[in-house]
């Protein structure tokens, strides 16, 4: 429509509308084409996205393999003896060696002997419970828990039993006091040589309102450290352990000098915690035998349910608790392995494992004995890795060349302009769009590089190598036809192999002392390649498809075009207006006219 919308009110019977759209059809036509050209620079953008993506995957996922010497180089080891496993390295020499295991290394262990006494078992016992518990925290602490509602001051109430007799006090405490605290350590130390150990405590609050046991087992799990606690409610017991083996690993459980706060701890909150503990019955047991926490050997009678009777094998006394108030516990260590391997005893092993001339021997924690390791090299693993290692190049090198040799298809197929996309289907753009976008990197300077540069890595003999065998093709590996596929004989490589163990890792994996490309293998010259490879990519098209503004050759080009094509269009605004002023001031001076003549005729 005209500026002012006044046009076609002469009679005149002109079509501005036409022919303002006749007048901006050869600006329309300028604006299409370098719209056409920059739609194939961002295509050209996505496919070398697609390339930059291929390269960088093959340099540091795909070649990263190759250049291990494991791949090439591969090592076997067998045992006569199941319990006694090994594993070889590339650096292990192929012979037999003698392991004989003298001792096992044990983790730090402590568990409940027999089920948990409860001093509290009756249903009237409880003042908070309907009916009886059997894995709360009360249960084996207190004979009898009544809240005092006699006065308003928070206190309760709490009737103890005394372990060791069947006698009872009644104390008045704080409910938010703590009543209950255990100190746990794994036999880690700090800078200054002490143990490093850590508490939890509860509140005679927190205890009637019924921490159970996986309570405790939660907390002492949480607590960053290496002891693990469980409770087996089926069999109804407690055990500890530490989950790394070795003497230097160890399980602490003490009664606590202070809450976690660092308050010290009450007298009745000793007891309380002694207490649970001894009803727990934590012993150490050892070739079916019971330790108490000084380590002495004990029998143990609980014919009393309130009262847990441990007397010393060697003592006709009676210590009525094992786990004292004073912060006495139990520490209980584990053990180290030793083993000789080829005459050489190697002890104070923290684990079932030791690794002796590119050997790693480990046997079972319940394993002593000996066997015979013998190792050789594994042939049908090298073989079937320098197969791979054929395949993946081929993959890249076939996908850089469908790039390369695909060629662009008639003029007839650009981009095509909004206007002509307003007369076609989905479905027809998009088949139009895909043969339109093919050959966009038909003989690319850039992608016909990184041809070159792999086909001379595999090409080119590897220098300083004191073998015969220095060269892909004296391993087994050629090319075939004019695009450089390799192809793989295996019965070469393996007579390589047989005749020189490093052969495959040489040629392939080898990393020199200087370095560069005459020196290193196939996969170290591939990496460097591929990195300059990858730079090139991205300085002339970037990593990202969808952008322009990345500084890249071609994204300076979009860049440069896409500020060109938007003060095109407001050119094309201007012009187009300018052409409706112009037949909007035709249309006045025709409608004037006609109103001179209709005055003149009468």
């Amino acid at each position: 429509m005209g500026v002012n919308g006044i046009y076609g009110l002469s009679g005149s019977g002109l079509d501005v509308e036409s022919m303002v759209k006749a007048g901006m059809l050869s600006k329309q036509n300028q604006y299409d084409k370098m719209q056409q050209k920059y739609t194939k620079q961002q295509w050209e953008k996505e496919a070398f996205a697609e390339v930059y993506t291929d390269l960088y995957k093959f340099n540091y996922t795909t070649l990263s393999d190759y250049k291990l010497q494991k791949t090439t180089d591969a090592h076997q080891a067998s045992s006569t003896n199941s319990d006694i496993t090994a594993t070889a390295n590339p650096t292990a020499a192929s012979m037999s060696h003698k392991i004989e295991v003298n001792a096992v290394a044990s983790n730090a262990y402590m568990m409940s002997t027999q089920s948990i006494t409860r001093v509290r078992q009756a249903a009237d016992e409880y003042d908070n419970d309907a009916e009886e518990s059997s894995i709360k925290l009360q249960d084996v602490l207190f004979k009898k828990f009544q809240m005092n509602v006699g006065n308003g001051n928070g206190d309760v109430a709490v009737f103890t039993d005394r372990f060791g007799a069947e006698t009872t006090s009644t104390q008045d405490v704080l409910m938010s006091s703590t009543a209950f605290s255990i100190t746990v350590g794994d036999g880690s130390k700090d800078n200054n040589g002490n143990e490093i150990t850590k508490t939890v405590s509860y509140t005679y609050q927190e205890l009637y309102d019924g921490k159970t046991f996986n309570d405790l087992v939660s907390d002492i799990n949480g607590l960053g450290l290496n002891v693990r606690a469980t409770y087996d409610s089926t069999n109804d017991r407690f055990s500890f352990y530490n989950k790394e083996s070795g003497a230097d690993n160890k399980v602490t459980l003490k009664v606590g000098s202070t809450d976690e706060n660092g308050a010290a701890l009450t007298d009745s909150a000793k007891s309380i915690t002694s207490n649970f503990f001894n009803n727990l019955k934590i012993l150490q047991s050892k070739d079916g035998d019971l330790y108490d926490s000084a380590g002495d050997k004990v029998n143990v009678d609980t014919t009393n349910k309130y009262n847990v009777s441990i007397t010393k094998a060697n003592d006709s006394s009676t210590n009525g608790s094992y786990f004292s108030t004073s912060g006495n516990g139990f520490t209980v260590a584990g053990a180290d392995a030793t083993v000789k391997v080829d005459g050489l005893t190697y002890s104070n092993l923290s684990g079932n494992k030791v690794s002796v001339s590119g050997v790693t021997y480990e046997w079972t924690a319940a394993t002593t004995g000996s066997a015979t390791v013998t190792v050789s090299q594994d042939t049908d693993k090298i073989v079937e890795n320098v197969k791979k290692f054929v395949e993946d190049y081929n993959k890249l090198l076939s996908s850089l060349y469908e790039k390369y040799d695909e060629k662009r298809p008639d003029k007839t197929y650009e981009p095509l302009t909004e206007t002509q996309k307003e007369g076609m289907k989905d479905e027809q753009i998009e088949k139009w769009e895909e043969k339109a976008k093919q050959g966009l990197l038909y003989h690319n300077s850039t992608i016909g590089k990184v041809i070159d540069r792999m086909r001379d890595s595999i090409s080119t003999p590897i220098q300083g190598l004191n073998s015969s065998y220095n060269s892909a093709y004296s391993i087994g590996i050629s090319t075939t036809g004019l695009k450089g596929q390799l192809t793989l004989d295996e019965d070469k490589l393996k007579k390589a192999l047989a005749a020189d163990e490093d052969a495959a890792y040489n040629v392939i994996g080898r990393l020199s002392s200087e370095d560069d490309f005459e020196h290193n293998g196939l996969a170290q010259r591939l990496g460097d390649y591929t990195i300059k490879s990858i730079s090139d990519v991205k300085d002339y098209a970037g990593t990202d498809g969808t952008k322009y503004d990345d500084d890249s050759d071609l994204g300076n080009l979009m860049k440069s075009l896409k500020e060109k094509m938007d003060n095109f269009k407001t050119m094309m605004e201007n012009f187009e207006e300018a052409l409706y002023k112009k037949y909007d001031a035709m249309e006045v001076t025709l409608s004037q006219l006609g109103t001179q003549l209709s005055f003149i005729t009468g």
